[in-house]
């Protein structure tokens, strides 16, 4: 085998690691940021989950993240208990982030007004549940699909959960996959035509004591993209090309090097 031939072969080798490296990367469990505004995030609920590698959250009323900021992140959790300081600009990186492949779920009151995260979030194709009116629930949940993911090792009936007259009644986007009505026709989880976006007329905030074990293991379910049944994909960070350009230069050295122990 000649040098060139060696080297060539050491090039793919390592690609070939690399490869198998970010495929079991991709399998790992997802990292979640949680964004809410006037309210509590249930980090530690979500932790205790076990469905996430890590959980960070954001604060939507003292700022709004980029996108720049979003992608580390393989899920986003977001909600609100008060107006975002910009409700606009928070939907639209939002929905840059879906548009990166990141998982998004809007939860309440991100779809009731006037504390709704709006933007390109609220546009056809990205939050399933469209913004329409407020009024009370029932405060159960009935599976319209039992089937899905995100029911797995679920008890809807012993599900608690906070409601009032200020919870949505939405409506569906096009295309749109119904998931659970409240029992008496309010629509309260849906995924988006894409799989990327889930709405959920749900409010997750830690310190409402009404929301019970069983409710975090749905909203668990749900953000950690068990809705369609993987994390997204990865995209590397410039260090982690920096790393795979080293070892590919790597085995190709070694390659070369056994050329020349070899002759």
């Amino acid at each position: 085998m000649t040098g060139f031939k060696k080297l060539i072969r050491g090039f793919v080798l390592g690609a070939t690691m690399l490869m198998a490296a970010a495929s079991a990367m991709a399998q790992g469990l997802p990292k979640l940021l949680i964004i809410y505004a006037g309210s509590v995030p249930p980090t530690s609920e979500m932790l205790a989950s076990g469905k996430f590698a890590s959980v960070d959250s954001f604060d939507a009323d003292a700022g709004t993240p980029t996108l720049v900021q979003l992608l580390p992140y393989d899920a986003i959790l977001a909600f609100s208990n008060s107006t975002p300081l910009d409700p606009s600009g928070l939907g639209d990186v939002l929905a840059d982030a879906v548009d990166a492949g990141r998982f998004v779920t809007i939860g309440t009151y991100g779809i009731s007004l006037p504390w709704a995260i709006t933007g390109r979030m609220q546009t056809t194709g990205y939050n399933p549940l469209v913004i329409a009116s407020n009024a009370d629930v029932s405060g159960t949940l009935s599976a319209v699909v039992p089937t899905d993911p995100i029911f797995t090792g679920v008890t809807l009936a012993a599900i608690t959960y906070s409601h009032n007259s200020n919870f949505a009644h939405p409506t569906l986007d096009t295309g749109a996959t119904l998931l659970a009505t409240d029992g008496a026709g309010v629509n309260m989880i849906a995924r988006s035509a894409s799989g990327r976006v889930m709405g959920i007329n749900l409010f997750p905030d830690a310190s409402d004591s009404e929301n019970n074990a069983e409710f975090y293991k749905l909203v668990a379910n749900i953000a950690s993209n068990n809705a369609i049944g993987r994390a997204p994909q990865q995209i590397p960070t410039l260090s982690e090309w920096a790393l795979i350009t080293m070892a590919l230069f790597v085995a190709g050295i070694a390659a070369f090097s056994l050329r020349h122990r070899t002759r």
